[in-house]
């Protein structure tokens, strides 16, 4: 099993390519959406 190092206390980040990558950011993505049912999401991200 691959450790997640993307996970934190109170977010999800990382390096892409290193810590995620699109298929992580995908899943991740998917189970919020299966589980919560969210109307609305924020996602953000910076450079």
């Amino acid at each position: 099993m691959t450790k997640l190092t993307c996970f934190k206390a109170y977010d999800i980040r990382g390096r892409l390519g290193e810590e995620l990558n699109e298929d992580i950011a995908w899943r991740i993505g998917r189970a919020y959406g299966e589980y919560l049912k969210p109307k609305t999401i924020v996602l953000g991200g910076d450079v």
